[in-house]
Formats: C-alpha cells, sequence, structure tokens
C-alpha cells in the first residue's frame, strides 16, 4: 500500500532526526559539548552530514549557524536536497519535565513545505576523572512543533 503524503512527510523528517540525534550523542559523548550542525537528504533519499570548507570555523555558535544555512540554502536553489535537518545545542529557559536544562533543537524542513521543530532534552552523565567514568547521554522526552520553512521558500 503506498504511502499517503503526510505519512512520506514524516517518514523523511523521522530519518533525517535519527541521523541527526545519532550524530549528536556520538559528539556529546565524545567532547561534553556541540556546536550547530546538519545534514540534508538528496534527490536519491541518501541523508549526508553537510560540512563548511573552511580553513578554520567560528568559534561563534550564531556565525556558524548562519554559515551553515547559507549552505544549505544554496544546496536548495541548486535543487540539490529535497530536505533538510539543522541542529543546535541550546540551554532550555524552564527545565523539563525530566529536570534537564540542556536540549538539542532539530529544525526539519521538506521541499513540499512540511517543517517542524523538535526539541530533545538531555542530561551527560559521567566524563569525570579523566573520563574513567565515560560519558553517558540520557534523552528526556521531545516535543515536536510545527514550525514555518525558512530555507524552502517558494
Amino acid at each position: 500500500m503506498p504511502l499517503t503524503g503526510e505519512e512520506r512527510d514524516r517518514r523523511t523528517a523521522n530519518q533525517l532526526l535519527n541521523a541527526t540525534m545519532s550524530y549528536a550523542r556520538i559528539i556529546l559523548r565524545r567532547y561534553g559539548e556541540l556546536g550547530p550542525f546538519g545534514f540534508a537528504m538528496d534527490r536519491e533519499g541518501q541523508i549526508f552530514r553537510e560540512t563548511l570548507d573552511l580553513p578554520r570555523l567560528p568559534s561563534d555558535p550564531h556565525r556558524l549557524w548562519k554559515l551553515l544555512a547559507g549552505q544549505m540554502e544554496g544546496r536548495v536553489r541548486r535543487g540539490a536536497a529535497q530536505a533538510l535537518a539543522m541542529a543546535a545545542n541550546v540551554s532550555l529557559s524552564q527545565p523539563s519535565a525530566e529536570g534537564y536544562r540542556d536540549a538539542v533543537v532539530v529544525s526539519i524542513e521538506e521541499e513540499n513545505g512540511y517543517a517542524i521543530d523538535v526539541t530533545i532534552p538531555y542530561r551527560i552523565i559521567g566524563g569525570q576523572l579523566k573520563n574513567l567514568l565515560p560519558r553517558r547521554i540520557v534523552l528526556g522526552k521531545m516535543v515536536v512543533e510545527e514550525a514555518v520553512c525558512r530555507i524552502f521558500t517558494a
């Protein structure tokens, strides 16, 4: 049975969200912090991480976010992407239901206009004693909100 448009949108968003959070957990486990990053889905449905070809990345997360968004906009203008996800680490103004103060916010957009923002609270456990106790990343309950496309625009 073929998928409806809404089911296809959700499947694409879930694929991008899974790739994004897998990468975020690896980086958080390894370094304990996370800068802005993104993933895109090409016309064949392959997902890949967006990387900036700069010899020295800016340390300012806002500037890095803008550079990444600009690169993704270029990919969209060339018609090389059908969907994308951009993610950043944020501090929550109010703790999550689990009491976590940090979160990964993922903005997912698709060329057909489907857009969501997903907030996934997390907590890092361990990593002390010169990493004798390995870091573990514990995720809280995600919050999904409808959003407006910022990069895929008419």
